[in-house]
Protein backbone atom coordinates (compact mmCIF):
# COMPACT_ATOMS: atom_id res chain seq x y z
CA UNK A 1 0.00 0.00 0.00
CA UNK A 2 2.76 2.14 0.29
CA UNK A 3 3.91 1.78 -3.23
CA UNK A 4 0.24 3.15 -4.35
CA UNK A 5 0.12 5.86 -1.62
CA UNK A 6 3.51 7.46 -3.37
CA UNK A 7 2.26 7.28 -6.65
CA UNK A 8 -0.69 9.20 -5.77
CA UNK A 9 1.67 11.50 -3.74
CA UNK A 10 3.51 11.85 -7.48
CA UNK A 11 0.38 12.09 -9.33
CA UNK A 12 -0.96 15.38 -7.12
CA UNK A 13 2.24 17.18 -8.46
CA UNK A 14 2.82 15.61 -11.75
CA UNK A 15 -0.25 16.99 -14.42
CA UNK A 16 1.32 14.69 -17.09
CA UNK A 17 0.67 11.29 -14.80
CA UNK A 18 -2.84 12.74 -13.05
CA UNK A 19 -4.42 13.34 -16.74
CA UNK A 20 -3.23 9.56 -17.59
CA UNK A 21 -4.30 8.29 -14.76
CA UNK A 22 -7.44 10.53 -14.84
CA UNK A 23 -8.12 9.12 -18.47
CA UNK A 24 -7.92 5.60 -17.40
CA UNK A 25 -10.70 6.19 -14.36
CA UNK A 26 -12.79 8.07 -16.65
CA UNK A 27 -12.97 4.95 -19.43
CA UNK A 28 -13.69 2.74 -16.20
CA UNK A 29 -10.34 0.63 -17.15
CA UNK A 30 -9.14 -2.42 -14.97
CA UNK A 31 -6.67 -2.47 -12.33
CA UNK A 32 -3.89 -4.17 -14.54
CA UNK A 33 -3.84 -0.66 -16.95
CA UNK A 34 -3.46 1.21 -13.58
CA UNK A 35 -0.77 -1.01 -12.47
CA UNK A 36 0.96 -1.22 -15.52
CA UNK A 37 0.86 2.58 -15.93
CA UNK A 38 2.64 2.78 -12.20
CA UNK A 39 5.26 0.49 -13.35
CA UNK A 40 5.76 2.69 -16.05
CA UNK A 41 6.74 5.49 -13.42
CA UNK A 42 9.13 3.13 -11.06
CA UNK A 43 6.34 2.29 -8.92
CA UNK A 44 5.28 -1.49 -7.89
CA UNK A 45 1.72 -2.10 -6.91
CA UNK A 46 -0.49 -4.87 -6.71
CA UNK A 47 -4.00 -5.39 -7.51
CA UNK A 48 -5.01 -5.54 -4.00
CA UNK A 49 -3.65 -2.35 -3.28
CA UNK A 50 -5.64 -0.51 -6.09
CA UNK A 51 -9.01 -1.92 -4.57
CA UNK A 52 -8.07 -0.60 -1.01
CA UNK A 53 -7.35 2.63 -2.36
CA UNK A 54 -10.92 2.56 -3.82
CA UNK A 55 -12.20 1.74 -1.26
CA UNK A 56 -11.09 4.34 0.33
CA UNK A 57 -12.70 7.93 0.05
CA UNK A 58 -10.82 10.86 -0.02
CA UNK A 59 -10.70 12.38 3.17
CA UNK A 60 -11.71 16.01 3.49
CA UNK A 61 -10.47 18.51 6.24
CA UNK A 62 -12.92 19.65 8.61
CA UNK A 63 -12.26 23.49 10.44
CA UNK A 64 -8.74 25.01 10.18
CA UNK A 65 -6.00 23.78 7.28
CA UNK A 66 -2.28 23.29 7.97
CA UNK A 67 0.62 25.04 6.22
CA UNK A 68 1.08 21.81 3.83
CA UNK A 69 -3.23 21.82 3.40
CA UNK A 70 -2.54 25.31 1.44
CA UNK A 71 0.61 23.95 -0.40
CA UNK A 72 -1.33 20.89 -1.58
CA UNK A 73 -3.89 23.17 -2.52
CA UNK A 74 -2.05 25.66 -4.02
CA UNK A 75 -1.21 23.11 -6.36
CA UNK A 76 -4.99 22.37 -7.71
CA UNK A 77 -7.23 20.04 -6.56
CA UNK A 78 -9.96 21.29 -7.91
CA UNK A 79 -10.85 21.73 -12.00
CA UNK A 80 -13.80 23.17 -13.39
CA UNK A 81 -14.86 19.30 -15.43
CA UNK A 82 -18.87 20.24 -15.79
CA UNK A 83 -19.65 19.92 -19.19
CA UNK A 84 -23.54 21.01 -19.17
CA UNK A 85 -24.30 18.30 -21.65
CA UNK A 86 -23.23 15.38 -19.96
CA UNK A 87 -23.43 16.97 -16.11
CA UNK A 88 -27.09 18.32 -17.02
CA UNK A 89 -28.10 14.40 -17.27
CA UNK A 90 -26.30 13.73 -13.67
CA UNK A 91 -28.49 12.76 -10.77
CA UNK A 92 -25.53 12.32 -8.21
CA UNK A 93 -22.00 12.34 -8.10
CA UNK A 94 -19.85 10.60 -10.47
CA UNK A 95 -16.70 10.18 -11.88
CA UNK A 96 -16.64 13.45 -13.47
CA UNK A 97 -17.24 15.24 -10.24
CA UNK A 98 -14.37 13.59 -8.34
CA UNK A 99 -11.62 12.21 -10.95
CA UNK A 100 -9.25 9.30 -10.26
CA UNK A 101 -9.87 7.76 -6.68
CA UNK A 102 -11.45 11.25 -5.81
CA UNK A 103 -8.22 12.99 -6.52
CA UNK A 104 -9.54 16.12 -8.37
CA UNK A 105 -12.98 17.33 -7.55
CA UNK A 106 -14.71 19.18 -9.62
CA UNK A 107 -15.33 22.89 -8.60
CA UNK A 108 -18.64 22.69 -8.47
CA UNK A 109 -19.19 19.81 -6.31
CA UNK A 110 -19.47 19.81 -2.57
CA UNK A 111 -19.33 17.35 0.25
CA UNK A 112 -20.99 18.71 3.43
CA UNK A 113 -21.12 15.61 6.19
CA UNK A 114 -24.20 16.21 8.20
CA UNK A 115 -23.41 14.00 10.95
CA UNK A 116 -19.67 14.29 11.51
CA UNK A 117 -17.52 12.36 13.88
CA UNK A 118 -20.73 9.62 13.42
CA UNK A 119 -19.96 6.00 12.44
CA UNK A 120 -22.48 6.16 9.84
CA UNK A 121 -21.94 8.75 7.38
CA UNK A 122 -24.82 11.22 6.36
CA UNK A 123 -23.09 13.23 3.61
CA UNK A 124 -24.86 16.08 1.50
CA UNK A 125 -23.76 15.74 -1.98
CA UNK A 126 -24.16 19.04 -3.98
CA UNK A 127 -23.56 20.17 -7.59
CA UNK A 128 -23.71 23.98 -7.53
CA UNK A 129 -24.77 23.92 -11.29
CA UNK A 130 -27.73 22.55 -9.73
CA UNK A 131 -27.77 18.48 -11.44
CA UNK A 132 -28.16 17.38 -7.75
CA UNK A 133 -28.90 17.67 -4.25
CA UNK A 134 -29.49 14.63 -2.21
CA UNK A 135 -28.33 12.84 1.11
CA UNK A 136 -25.77 9.99 0.55
CA UNK A 137 -23.10 7.90 2.10
CA UNK A 138 -19.08 8.51 1.87
CA UNK A 139 -19.18 6.96 -1.82
CA UNK A 140 -22.22 9.19 -3.23
CA UNK A 141 -24.70 6.55 -3.35
CA UNK A 142 -28.16 8.16 -2.00
CA UNK A 143 -29.43 6.61 1.25
CA UNK A 144 -32.64 8.88 1.83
Amino acid sequence: MEQMKALLEKARNDKELMAKLDALGASGAEADKIIALAVEYGFSITAEDYRQAAKTTCPQKKGELKEEDLEAAAGGGTQNRYDPQRCGNTKRVSYECVGFLEMCWCDHYRKVDLLPGHLVACINHICVMGCYDYIGDNHGEAIL
